[in-house]
């Protein structure tokens, strides 16, 4: 009782953490079933034109941060000979620097070049909104300011319904005075987005301004874009201060923040920044390894993607393995049907990935066959058994050797993928059925040896299932739920399916 109590926890165990695993990487990293499925990426570029004086010259770039939203990654960098790149953090601002000692005078240019990486869905955070500072507004200002924000709060009770109800005031003052002169009087001031600020710090609502690049297909030598950002109790809403409608946080790139400023130079002048983006698809698969990769996931950092292509190949092979030996112990412990040992069925199925199933099976069938004429003939010698099995092995390569030079001088190369099939186990494997053959007759070693091939090419036949090979590589954690079901079917005692076949005329009577 002790030991199904532990069988039943070690399973349930496995289940949930495959099963759980799973699921997170779907719902949090972007992974998918479908080995077709495709998501966007954008590749931004920020081009970099100033004059250099001619002397040392240090070029300072705001850098891009990652949203919620959005991961950036991949950057390339593009500048002319002499200059060296390095990314510091000043103030808690990222930021990117050029230097060089000298720097031949005249025009530059440098080009800096991310990818951007669609999130998938983040857990929610919970977010600390900055402190709302005092405005400082006196006379009739600040009573056209309080009628502004009064008004606003009529048409609704919310952050967002507020600070869309001043935006459209702001932007049409002809119909309301207290806007134009507020508007007036920041006319040679900072401008109408420090105004919409001033007025939603007044009614206690956070918010910052912010600049980026709205993500689309026909961005090309643009600006940056001025929004601003209004806190509403739980997350960051981005508003378009033109038009007061709510920008999708997904397709927006958020690159500064406040006053920061976009660039800085020393040793030139004339600096311009210009922006350019293109979308592209790539597998989601593919991206959600990188956006992994970049976030530092462990589930990433710790997993058959860390190690090299070379490797990784190899391993999308082997954790196929493991699918087959489920339908082995399904088809042996369940159906009954009975093969030549216990994991032949996996290797001939490997063999037959080289192969294909048709040309595999007639290479195997001769090989076994040539190899169990040549193993009646040394029974009468009488030979023990370690030399017997060496004999057979002999014959085996002698075997693989005759069907590749009978079938290249045939004009053929598909004689040549007979050297996949495993020697070793096929020289055992006619042992044990000539054995078979003289102990229980022919019936036992046909029934034995088809029931192989049958395995074996169900083995195949999920082992090139583009959806299976994708499952396996993309989430290898399932093999956890395979070995699970293993240990589930490892405690059934029952009657398989071919016994009951068996019995059915007692069930009859």
């Amino acid at each position: 009782m002790k030991n199904k109590l532990e069988l039943i926890i070690l399973i349930l165990v496995l289940l949930v953490l495959g099963i759980g695993t799973t699921i997170y990487k779907i719902n949090v990293l972007g992974f998918s079933f479908n080995p077709e499925k495709k998501t966007t990426v954008w590749t931004v570029e920020s081009t970099i034109n100033f004059e250099a004086d001619g002397g040392p010259v240090t070029v300072s770039l705001n850098l891009p941060n990652n949203s919620d939203n959005l991961v950036v990654t991949e950057r390339q960098i593009q500048s002319p000979p002499g200059y060296t790149y390095t990314k510091v953090t000043e103030n808690g601002v990222r930021r990117g620097k050029w230097h060089a000692d000298k720097a031949e005078a005249g025009p530059q240019r440098i080009y800096f070049r991310v990818n951007i990486y669609r999130r998938h869905r983040q857990p929610t955070k919970p977010v600390t909104p900055p402190a709302i500072p005092a405005v400082e507004l006196s006379g009739p200002y600040l009573r056209a300011a309080q009628f502004l924000i009064q008004k606003a709060r009529t048409t609704g009770k919310s952050p967002a319904e507020i600070s869309a109800a001043l935006i459209n005031m702001l932007n049409d003052p002809e119909k309301n005075d207290n806007a134009a002169l507020l508007l007036k009087m920041e006319s040679d001031g900072r401008g109408s987005l420090a105004l919409l600020q001033d007025l939603l710090y007044m009614a206690k609502i956070p918010c910052r301004t912010v600049r980026g690049l709205v993500l689309s297909k026909n961005n090309k030598n643009k600006k940056l874009s001025r929004f601003i950002q209004v806190f509403d109790g739980k997350k960051w809403l981005l508003f378009n201060p033109k038009t007061a409608e709510v920008e999708n946080p997904d397709s927006f790139l958020l690159w500064q923040k406040n006053q920061e400023s976009l660039i800085e130079i020393e040793g030139g002048g004339n600096a311009k920044v210009r922006f350019s983006s293109l979308e592209s698809q790539i597998l989601a698969n593919k991206a959600a390894i990188k956006g992994g990769h970049h976030q530092h996931s462990w589930l990433i950092d710790f997993s058959i993607y860390s190690l090299p292509i070379s490797t990784q190949n190899t391993f999308k092979l082997l954790l196929l393995i493991p699918f087959g030996a489920l339908i082995v112990v399904i088809l042996r412990n369940l159906v009954g049907i009975q093969t030549a040992g216990t994991f032949m069925p996996i290797l001939i199925a490997l063999a037959f990935l080289q192969t294909k199933l048709i040309v595999g099976l007639i290479l195997f069938l001769t090989v076994v066959s040539v190899g169990l004429i040549m193993r009646a003939l040394l029974s009468h010698l009488n030979l023990l058994l370690v030399p017997r099995i060496s004999a057979i092995l002999v014959f085996v390569i002698t075997i693989y050797l005759a069907i590749s030079v009978i079938g290249v001088k045939m004009g053929s190369e598909v004689g040549l993928n007979v050297t996949f099939f495993p020697m070793i186990i096929i020289s055992w494997s006619i042992e044990r059925m000539c054995v078979l053959w003289e102990e229980e007759g022919p019936k036992d070693v046909f029934i034995q040896g088809g029931g192989s091939l049958f395995t074996a090419s169900l083995i195949y036949i999920l082992m090139i299932n583009k959806f299976i090979g994708n499952m396996t590589y993309a989430f290898p954690e399932l093999l956890l739920v395979v070995l699970a079901i293993i240990l589930m079917i490892g405690t059934y005692s029952g009657y398989r399916l071919s016994e009951l076949r068996r019995f059915e005329p007692m069930g009859r009577e």
